[in-house]
């Protein structure tokens, strides 16, 4: 029986700013990591993901749970840690303060979206104008300022633990009484289908992220695989792979498909025009015996698996 799904992706941005770090000088910079050979590579921190699957349950009609300042507006601030919310079912909580203790494991994982060229250093340059600030002309001059930008494709991971979605453990709940330890709470199987759903949906419209307003961006997969397994593993977290010709890696993924017998059911979605060997992963993957199909229809293909009657978790 399947216990998780596990969904890797590749999205590309034109020019973006997406995450951004500390601000030095006049430079607003971007989250970046360093590799062995010394590059530095861009990254989107799966915080910031999160916040954009947020806006989509939201536009989906889903009430998000509330959140509420830290006593005396010191430590975390925290949100309710109610099952009836699915961001704090799917995502998790912790509550720290006098009254009570408790926290939430999410059993939705998300990765750090890793991008899979080195940055260039390339910046782009603004300036606040100072005209029209009391009366002021152009000629008053402004201050320049610089954002660090990219051209770069990005690959994140999901795994998302079906078995815990809907489920709280009695530690995770609120104490109605002081000494009281609450009973578990499982969600029906028609409710926590829902939410692993309206997960999948949110792909399809994914975007955001800061900056917007000058970089807008698409977060939203070009190329995606989707697997319900029966082991928890992010199994191709580090097998999404594409050269300087924008090419990706076919090899290394058959390669993952064949070596994992616990992969109860998979899907495969591209976006045309995006990458450079489009007809080979057609070919390639259809020959192995993975149709590949177009983004929205893919999501759709695995919104039908997971609603399957035959699909218990």
């Amino acid at each position: 029986m399947s216990n998780c799904l596990n969904i890797s992706y590749i999205f590309k941005t034109s020019l973006g700013s997406v995450n951004g770090s500390f601000t030095e000088g006049n430079v607003a910079t971007i989250k970046k990591i360093t590799c062995l050979d010394g590059k530095t590579i861009p990254y989107i921190s799966g915080q910031s993901q999160k916040y954009a699957i947020r806006t989509k349950l939201r536009e989906q009609g889903f009430s998000l749970s509330p959140v509420f300042s830290s006593e005396n507006n010191k430590g975390v601030d925290s949100t309710a840690g109610d099952p009836r919310f699915i961001d704090d079912d799917l995502f998790g909580y912790m509550i720290a303060s006098r009254k009570e203790n408790r926290r939430r494991t999410a059993p939705v994982r998300v990765s750090a979206a890793i991008a899979l060229a080195p940055f260039k250093g390339d910046r782009d340059l603004g300036t606040k104008s100072k005209e029209g600030i009391d009366g002021q002309t152009m000629e008053a001059g402004g201050n320049l300022f610089e954002t660090e930008i990219y051209y770069n494709f990005f690959k994140s991971d999901i795994l998302v633990e079906l078995d815990r979605v809907g489920r709280f453990k009695g530690y995770e709940l609120e104490k109605k009484e002081k000494n009281a330890k609450p009973d578990p709470i499982e969600l029906s199987l028609q409710e926590r289908k829902k939410r692993v759903v309206a997960l999948l949906e949110s792909f399809k419209t994914l975007w955001g992220g800061g900056k917007q307003s000058r970089f807008m961006t698409d977060l939203s997969p070009k190329f995606i695989i989707y697997t319900r397994q029966s082991r928890k593993i992010p199994v191709l977290l580090e097998s999404l792979c594409l050269d300087k010709n924008e090419v990706i890696d076919i090899d290394t993924i058959l390669e993952v498909f064949q070596d994992s017998s616990f992969i109860d059911h998979t899907v495969v979605g591209l976006r045309s025009g995006i990458f450079s060997n489009e007809e080979e992963i057609k070919t390639r993957l259809s020959e192995a015996g993975y149709q590949v199909m177009p983004i929205n229809g893919a999501i759709n293909a695995m919104i039908a698996d997971i609603t399957s009657d035959s699909v218990i978790f």
